[in-house]
């Protein structure tokens, strides 16, 4: 109304990082902010840019790329900026991938929160490269209040600990999803 409110039908952003339902629809969501975030991280583990055309076509798109490395937890190292020669935590950098693979997914309702992703970043940044995994319950609770806001981290360990664990396991059931799926068979 007037000069107080616009909307646009013109899908506007950088190529490469915007969310497929909003390169469909034009509607912006925080889950679409999450599908971008998870673009700079997977530019971060991979030393890629999010499109690059002087690389070969089937690796000018970056999520393009990876979606192939996702499915298979061997072919994470793979993956790793070149830079660093291989000196890197193999279990960091599984737990990077498996955050970026989440934030990546196609279906915006399956994107965590942004909440999530910082809860299990934190925790990645403070355990020792040395530190053997935690098993962890995943926990049942949703990520919103009552009032249907997003959760304020609490800060604790334990919290953290249950974050990344649900992340490595969804990271494990939707490899063998995606697995059953091109395989034929129906993923629940």
């Amino acid at each position: 109304m007037g000069d107080k409110t616009h909307v646009s039908s013109r899908v506007m952003g950088t190529y490469g990082y915007c969310a497929p339902e909003y390169a469909r629809t034009g509607q912006l969501t925080l889950k679409s902010d999450v599908y971008s975030f998870g673009v700079v991280l997977l530019e971060l583990i991979t030393g890629r840019r999010a499109i690059d055309t002087a690389k070969p076509n089937d690796e000018q798109n970056l999520v393009s790329w990876a979606q192939n490395y996702f499915k298979d937890q061997s072919k994470f190292p793979q993956m790793a900026d070149p830079l660093l020669k291989g000196d890197f935590p193999i279990r960091g950098l599984n737990q990077a991938v498996a955050v970026a693979a989440m934030c990546l997914q196609e279906e915006a309702m399956v994107r965590p929160l942004i909440s999530d992703v910082v809860t299990a970043l934190s925790f990645l940044s403070m355990v020792p490269p040395d530190a053997k995994p935690t098993s962890v319950p995943i926990p049942s609770e949703p990520s919103t209040n009552n009032n249907g806001k997003e959760k304020k981290d609490e800060g604790g360990s334990e919290e953290r600990q249950r974050a990344i664990a649900e992340a490595i396991e969804w990271g494990s059931n939707s490899r063998r999803g995606n697995s059953r799926t091109s395989q034929g068979e129906i993923a629940l």
